[in-house]
């Protein structure tokens, strides 16, 4: 008896394992960014204490080269949450845990898995409809926190994202200060909250 549970025991983890393989391999395809894509972005970036007003960009982005940017003014902007980053998460081997399966969502855990990548875990809620990835709560080891929310159109990459984000590798120039100490933007440990709100307009694949 304790042998044929033990052997049922294997089987199912055997087949939990191949079930989240599957998955990971059909969500590197769907969002895999062959050669590069370009497109125009609305950013929006709520941080107390700083006046920032709205700004209108365009991205250029290639395969393995840094996005080229171009827009009018000194700007903030994001490392975490560019169409880009599904493709670069899901490329990091990683250890996938499922927490919860509710309705058409299912939550994982990545844990991962390589020493060089720059985050730690990354908790995943996937639309089981049309396999979306709907929000990431990334854990990094040395930019912070990002809980990162994914609108979607017809497409498949987001039209929309929300970034909120508690970390200590925010740079802020002086112009978006005004009268403000950059004691009241960053708190006790050195750290900066906010939002950044990306819409994604005219979207090309390369």
């Amino acid at each position: 008896m304790r042998q044929f549970i033990v052997i049922m025991v294997l089987f199912f983890n055997c087949f939990g394992i191949k079930a989240q393989t599957e998955l990971a391999d059909n969500l590197k395809k769907k969002y895999d960014i062959k050669r590069g894509f370009e497109t125009l972005v609305n950013i929006s970036i709520d941080v107390p204490g700083l006046t920032i007003p709205p700004k209108d960009i365009s991205v250029f982005y290639e395969k393995g080269k840094k996005p080229q940017i171009k827009g009018k003014g000194i700007l903030l902007l994001p490392k975490k949450g560019f169409l880009n980053q599904f493709s670069e998460l899901l490329d990091v081997p990683a250890h996938w845990i499922l927490l919860e399966e509710k309705g058409d969502l299912k939550s994982y855990k990545l844990v991962s898995l390589d020493p060089k990548s720059d985050w730690v875990t990354a908790d995943l809620k996937i639309s089981k409809a049309n396999l979306h990835i709907d929000e990431i709560n990334l854990t990094t080891k040395e930019s912070g926190v990002y809980l990162i929310k994914h609108s979607y159109g017809k497409g498949i990459f987001p039209i929309s994202t929300e970034i909120s984000f508690l970390t200590n590798k925010f740079n802020i120039p002086l112009k978006f200060l005004g009268k403000s100490n950059i004691k009241n933007v960053k708190d006790k440990d050195g750290k900066v909250k906010g939002k950044i709100l990306l819409k994604f307009t005219n979207f090309k694949m390369l």
